[in-house]
């Protein structure tokens, strides 16, 4: 079995208590404010939600299901600094949910987008005000995506968090040094705008080797086939 390295996260963090600070001052209101938030209205892109923009899905072999996941789940060599306990993704996950035909949609790292593969300070970095400016653009992205679907009839099996995580833990986070009940900034905050738009989508945390347990909720929620009659776009 691999041995992990001695320089474990606790190793990092609170290693460099200015990185905070160095994100502020990196990220002045004056540069936040020439990247523009998205502007889902563009006229020759058609505006989502509108009747006449929902369509029949019934003409080919899409399963009409999906799931998202923690970019982790997916890319191991996103984590911080000897934390990847795989070579590249969560494998007995991923195998089940292709054999079930359930589509991938990889949520974005925001430890990576707020403070690059070298974090240190994650949980402090990502809570500065121009981490969380940042965090909310791409919570933003995610809650149209979800939207779309749910609008087209698709199926939004669940949303995939990664326990332990200080942004993508569901039950367990990094804080204060240490791992404990809790939950990761991210998630934290992609809840809160679950529930002020009224998006019932259910949030499951993975844990890296209790991957089975993960799979055991997803066949509670895949017992039965999909209905495509919801893909038939409305007369």
């Amino acid at each position: 079995m691999h041995k992990k390295s001695s320089l474990s996260r606790r190793h990092f963090i609170g290693l460099v208590p200015a990185a905070a600070v160095a994100l502020n001052a990196c990220n002045t209101d004056a540069a936040e404010n020439q990247i523009p938030s998205p502007d889902y209205s563009i006229p020759e892109s058609g505006f989502h939600g509108r009747e006449e923009n929902k369509r029949d899905w019934r003409g080919d072999n899409r399963s009409g299901r999906v799931v998202f996941l923690s970019h982790c789940i997916l890319n191991q060599n996103a984590r911080i600094v000897h934390e990847g306990d795989f070579p590249a993704m969560m494998e007995p996950l991923i195998e089940y949910l292709k054999e079930k035909q359930v589509g991938l949609i990889q949520m974005p790292c925001i430890e990576l987008y707020v403070l690059g593969l070298g974090r240190f300070d994650v949980r402090p970095g990502m809570e500065s005000p121009a981490g969380m400016k940042r965090l909310n653009r791409l919570i933003d992205d995610q809650i149209f995506t979800m939207r779309e679907y749910l609008f087209q009839g698709f199926e939004i099996v669940g949303i995939l968090g990664k326990q332990g995580s200080p942004s993508c833990g569901v039950t367990r986070t990094w804080l204060d040094d240490i791992q404990q009940d809790g939950q990761g900034v991210w998630i934290r905050e992609l809840k809160k705008r679950l529930e002020a738009e009224k998006l019932d989508i259910p949030v499951h945390g993975v844990a890296d080797f209790k991957q089975d347990e993960t799979i055991k909720w997803l066949e509670e929620r895949l017992k039965e086939p999909y209905d495509k009659s919801s893909f038939s776009a409305s007369m």
